[in-house]
């Protein structure tokens, strides 16, 4: 079974074994000791950690070329490692380049001693074949061959996965680790491939991409569950905060991960998804209407606006489904709009857009449409039975008045496309705004509104809702609800 090790990185030999301490009694098997990090690194201090904590603890003096925090100068390293390995630790950590050449004689009397873990960092990401080579080297010199390296995107990660596989069936025991957010993939599926240890953070992370302690404790010794987010960019999703709580609550074996992908890589994910355990996905811009073609099965709504935001995967098959109908339903009941025989202006012609005049023509809403682009409005709109209008985004100041205005669009999203949709003329003749966009809380389109006097509404309590849903079809259990909307609202802070 692969251990979980929390990696402390405390200041003070105090610290280290108060934090050492904690994290083993929530769960870990093992923990990291940083003593690279440790300014007051002592013999007596060593004999103390070693007899109080060492008999489940991994002890790193971390070289700055490959990452120290450097309170250790690198020419006492050589004199510690000695030290240590003769100390009662489960483990010492050795690296192939600083110490390659003395690995052979770091060990402790007789023999014995802790199991030597021989590591090598890349820098920066690497050709697989040389990341097989340092794997290689390492298992050569050590017990445990460790590499860890950056990946830049979802592929990299799925080569060290099966890199990580291949080494499962072989003599020698492997740590792979793909180092950054793209490379959380290959932390998640630890214990799938095989790997000797996964470390995980306690408290903030020292590298991106480490699992949490609670999430690496939950997926110990069980199947992973992944789940995640397709679509480009991501910077701005809160979707992983909002799934992890729910998935924390029922004591899931599963992760909820972005997935900022190509539309090449977005195919592979959908024909292969048992090669990284995919349970399922949830899709935005710019691939709800492109995964609509790609999976074998569509429910009723994404079939009718030819949009998937929420993919299941079950026995080898891939079905579409729809979602965001069902949030953004239960926001519109939820903040008492009612819409029957009234006038709704929807802004955006992408698959967002189209589940909203979806729901809006169910309501009995008249629905008028305008893009940026008039085409892709006027797409949307043949796309329906009912009478959908096409406004002219030009023209919208002197169009309305709207009982309704909805912002479909990515105009106004952290880190995306700044300003606001629509002119402030339309602003002021409308009677509510909903925003679906969700970050930051106040956007500019509901600033503008909360200086006209126009109540307004962002998307948060349609992306809890439409995630609720997408985590029931894919755990087939409702989902802790509190919980969920708990989590949005802090990762908002």
């Amino acid at each position: 079974m692969t251990k979980v090790a929390a990696v402390i990185a405390a200041s003070d030999m105090r610290s280290a074994e108060r934090d050492a301490k904690q994290a083993l009694s929530q769960g870990a098997d093992l923990v990291e000791l940083r003593l690279d990090s440790v300014r007051d690194v002592s013999p007596g201090g060593l004999r103390a950690l070693a007899s109080s904590v060492g008999r489940h603890a991994i002890a790193t003096v971390r070289s700055k070329a490959e990452g120290g925090a450097g309170a250790v100068p690198d020419e006492r390293r050589t004199a510690l490692l000695a030290d240590l390995a003769k100390l009662p630790f489960a483990y010492l950590d050795l690296e192939r380049r600083a110490d390659g050449a003395r690995a052979g004689g770091i060990r402790g009397k007789e023999g014995r001693g802790p199991v030597r873990i021989v590591s090598e960092h890349f820098s920066a990401s690497a050709d697989l074949a040389k990341v097989e080579d340092a794997l290689e080297a390492c298992g050569a010199l050590g017990e445990v061959a460790k590499v860890a390296v950056p990946v830049d995107d979802i592929e990299e990660a799925i080569a060290l996965v099966d890199l990580a596989r291949s080494h499962r069936k072989g003599p020698r025991r492997a740590v792979v680790i793909g180092m950054g957010l793209a490379g959380m993939l290959t932390r998640v599926l630890a214990e799938d491939t095989g790997q000797e240890i996964q470390y995980a953070a306690f408290g903030p992370p020292s590298v991106p991409g480490q699992l949490p302690l609670p999430a690496a404790v939950r997926l110990k010794g069980r199947h992973p569950i992944v789940l995640g987010l397709v679509g480009h960019p991501l910077g701005h999703s809160i979707s992983p905060q909002i799934h992890e709580a729910a998935l924390a609550s029922a004591n899931i074996p599963g992760v909820y991960l972005l997935f900022d992908v190509g539309a090449d890589t977005l195919r592979r994910m959908v024909d292969e998804p048992d090669r990284i355990r995919l349970r399922g996905f949830n899709v935005t811009i710019p691939y709800k209407e492109a995964v609509a073609d790609l999976v074998d099965d569509v429910d009723g709504d994404a079939e009718a606006l030819g949009a998937v935001n929420t993919v299941v995967v079950a026995d080898g098959w891939t079905k579409g489904h729809n979602t965001d109908v069902h949030g953004f339903r239960i926001a519109l009941r939820s903040l008492g709009i009612r819409l029957g025989q009234r006038k709704a202006l929807v802004v955006g012609a992408g698959g967002a857009a189209k589940a909203v005049v979806h729901v809006l023509l169910r309501e009995g809403a008249a629905v008028t449409v305008a893009n940026r682009t008039p085409s892709r409005a006027e797409a949307l709109a043949r796309g329906f039975d009912e009478s959908v209008e096409v406004a002219d985004p030009d023209e919208l100041e002197s169009r309305g008045p709207w009982d309704l205005l909805v912002n479909a669009t990515p105009v106004g999203t952290k880190g995306l496309a700044p300003g606001v949709p629509v002119p402030d003329a339309t602003i002021r003749r409308s009677k509510f705004v909903f925003d679906l966009v969700y970050n930051p809380p106040e956007t500019p389109l509901l600033a503008s509104a909360r200086r006209a006097g126009v109540p307004a509404a962002s998307g948060l309590t349609m992306l809890v809702h439409q995630a609720a849903k997408a985590y029931e079809l894919w755990i087939g259990l409702s989902p802790d609800m509190k919980a969920m909307e708990t989590a949005a609202r802090e990762a908002l802070r």
